[in-house]
């Protein structure tokens, strides 16, 4: 695989209180490096509080993470984000996915999910030329074809 339409990777992840930090950091792992994550603390609902943990990554590292993230879908995933393609693309470029959060942790394995909530998300920022949604599409289909 050569050099992918994507210039960098962000993520995000939220810990609930009733969840063990360490492991949710170490799902979030397979992902990005822990050198690249920053946490805040944020309110939850019934005064509890949220850690949320986000990671952006560039270059060769985001280049490195596609290749990966590539590899670990089966063919019905990736044929399932090309028909989701509008859905998951923006006008400026990001590019939409969600993975299982508990899948993540319990057997470190990269897995679609279409739930909000227990996810990892997980957002590529495309390159394209001309920089408009169907050069975008385009280049999401370059990804994930």
């Amino acid at each position: 695989m050569g050099k992918l339409p994507c210039r960098k990777v962000l993520g995000e992840v939220f810990v609930h209180e009733s969840e063990e930090y360490d492991k949710v950091a170490n799902a979030f792992s397979l992902f990005f490096p822990k050198k690249a994550m920053k946490e805040e603390t944020a309110p939850g609902v019934f005064g509890t509080f949220i850690k949320i943990v986000r990671a952006e990554i560039n270059k060769k590292s985001a280049q490195e993470l596609v290749q990966k993230i590539v590899g670990s879908l089966s063919t019905e995933e990736k044929k399932r984000i090309l028909n989701e393609l509008k859905l998951r693309l923006s006008e400026d470029g990001k590019f939409y996915l969600r993975f299982d959060k508990q899948v993540a942790y319990s057997d470190e394995k990269m897995v679609l999910t279409s739930e909000e909530e227990d996810s990892i998300q997980v957002v590529l920022a495309l390159e394209a030329y001309p920089a408009n949604i169907a050069g975008y599409a385009k280049a999401a289909k370059a990804i994930f074809s």
